[in-house]
């Protein structure tokens, strides 16, 4: 177990006589026994990040430590890291229990030990029937399961997940992220998953690190990117639906500052916890962001600062929970309400939401105010 630190991490590839920086110097400190992911879209940055500390990627700038030590120049075999690949990288003359085998034979560890350890993590991945097959044996997602037994069961200071559940089928993948999440806070192991997938990172880690173009956008826990997220780009990319965007400008309002949209159908007052921001900004435009969770559908006629007249143009049910799309104006908002609740396409209603829901971002660096 130890604790780990980024500190100005970049990576550059250089391609045809082209420099491409895919990690643009990032600061992450994770501490000891600490599950992190780095969630965001494919070519954000999270996969060239995992292997710089695993070794397989030299840094071009910045440092990274394992607790007091420096790493960057560190072998593999020397940092204390262990690694399961999305491409599993099995060995195919070994069987299932001498591939998981493999890295505590190398450290000769006891026979005894060894045996106790690979029969744990097999129980705990539901190895043990596949235990003496051959990988050409096994489907997709055993050999899956079998590269991260064989990353779990050594026992190193840091763990590494490439995308270790991207070929199961989806119950299996709810029964791992269960069987995983009890096993590291058994070990304690301080863990990087790197994953694409929301739900994952929000079920397995303590803290999320959302990556884009390189940058690290947000890092804290799912509470803040869900409930304050910093960037745009993190509003849309955490929950689902994603957040409804809606471009307004500053105004005046019968002497009172307002968010106006262009063809005036959306006209909101800023949030008291912003207002004394604002108070030099008129007539600059902003992003207003609501989550569609936070937003309800009522009938028209109750006076609401945060109500906004519309026209349902689709219902989408989809088991527990409706998906109303409403047009007020040019703006189009999603509103996710109860699965018993019945509304009809072309019905006027009104959409409602807290004063606290109300996200305001500036266009141009797309952070939060």
């Amino acid at each position: 177990m130890a604790e780990l630190r980024l500190e100005q991490v970049r990576k550059v590839y250089r391609s045809r006589g082209r420099a491409v920086e895919a990690v643009k110097g990032i600061d992450l400190a994770i501490q000891d026994g600490e599950f992190v992911a780095l969630l965001g879209p494919s070519g954000c940055g999270k996969t060239s990040t995992l292997r710089m500390i695993a070794g397989l990627e030299t840094i071009t700038s910045g440092q990274i430590y394992i607790g007091d030590r420096l790493i960057n120049g560190l072998e593999p075999s020397q940092r204390d890291v262990a690694m399961a690949f999305e491409s599993y990288a099995l060995y195919p003359p070994l069987t299932v229990r001498e591939n998981i085998e493999f890295p505590l034979k190398a450290r000769r560890v006891p026979p005894d030990e060894r045996r106790r350890r690979v029969e744990r993590v097999a129980e705990m991945l539901q190895l043990g029937p596949i235990l003496d097959l051959k990988p050409a044996q096994l489907s997709g997602g055993e050999q899956q399961r079998v590269s991260l037994a064989r990353a779990l069961v050594r026992n190193a200071s840091v763990l590494l997940l490439d995308e270790p559940m991207s070929h199961l089928d989806p119950r299996l993948r709810f029964q791992m992220r269960l069987h995983l999440k009890e096993l590291l806070q058994e070990i304690s192991t301080t863990t990087i998953i790197v994953t694409h997938d929301q739900l994952e990172a929000i079920a397995l880690a303590d803290r999320i690190a959302v990556m884009h173009q390189g940058v690290v956008e947000q890092f804290g826990d799912r509470n803040a990117l869900y409930n304050q997220p910093a960037t745009i780009f993190v509003a849309d990319f955490v929950g689902e639906p994603p957040t409804n965007f809606v471009r307004c400008a500053l105004t005046s309002a019968d002497g009172e500052p307002a968010f106006r949209s262009q063809d005036g159908a959306v006209c909101l007052p800023p949030p008291h916890r912003l207002r004394a921001s604002l108070r030099d900004r008129l007539g600059q435009e902003f992003v207003l962001g609501i989550r569609p969770q936070d937003m309800a559908i009522a009938t028209p006629g109750e006076r609401d600062p945060y109500r906004l007249p519309g026209r349902i143009t689709f219902v989408e049910w989809i088991g527990e929970e409706t998906h109303v799309t409403v047009e007020a104006g040019q703006a189009t908002l999603i509103v996710v309400t109860g699965a018993e609740d019945y509304f009809e396409e072309g019905q006027q209603v009104d959409v409602t939401f807290p004063e606290e829901a109300l996200h305001v971002f500036d266009p141009d660096s797309g952070r939060a105010l």
